[in-house]
């Protein structure tokens, strides 16, 4: 049997004001960010939204089962990082694709749909990246817990700055 689920560009008609990620800290403005601020970027060019949605949701509330941003991205190279991410180039930086803003709704939060999300946009990810370039992806937790999250998924994510315990920027070689 075929998922209802599909990866879908966010469009206007979504239901974006339904959407909800519940009460956690950073909820609020993660529901706020999809209302106000995606389209908007989206349509500037500035963040592509894809979203999961449920083709067989009977309620406004269950249509949008997640959302990711992506967006191009700058990452300075190191020694360290290039070894780490088996990349050795003679340049400062490399382009990439930065894993922005996410969001699950909340009946669909602790059943492994993060980590799912997560997958999805690594493979979005290296699409992109196969048609134009821009090895790694980026993502910037918000906090040491959600830095761990990332780590724990099993991907295989990358400190950027391991020693510094106040940069959570991770990277992944796609």
């Amino acid at each position: 049997m075929a998922s209802p689920w599909q990866l879908v560009r966010l469009h206007d008609a979504h239901p974006v004001d339904a959407f909800s990620c519940g009460t956690r800290p950073g909820a609020v403005d993660i529901d706020q960010y999809l209302r106000e601020r995606a389209r908007p970027e989206q349509a500037a060019r500035l963040a592509a939204v894809w979203v999961v949605e449920d083709t067989a949701a009977t309620t406004r509330e269950g249509r949008i089962v997640g959302f990711f941003t992506l967006s191009p991205v700058g990452v300075r190279l190191s020694p360290v990082l290039m070894e780490a991410m088996g990349i050795m180039v003679p340049y400062h930086t490399m382009g990439g694709w930065l894993l922005g803003r996410m969001g699950l709704a909340v009946q669909h939060q602790g059943h492994d749909h993060g980590r799912r999300l997560v997958a999805s946009a690594i493979r979005t990810a290296r699409d992109l990246s196969l048609a134009t370039a821009g090895p790694l992806l980026a993502v910037d937790p918000a906090n040491v817990d959600l830095m761990q999250w990332y780590l724990g998924l099993g991907f295989g994510f990358q400190r950027l700055a391991p020693n510094d315990p106040r940069i959570f920027r991770l990277a992944l070689k796609l």
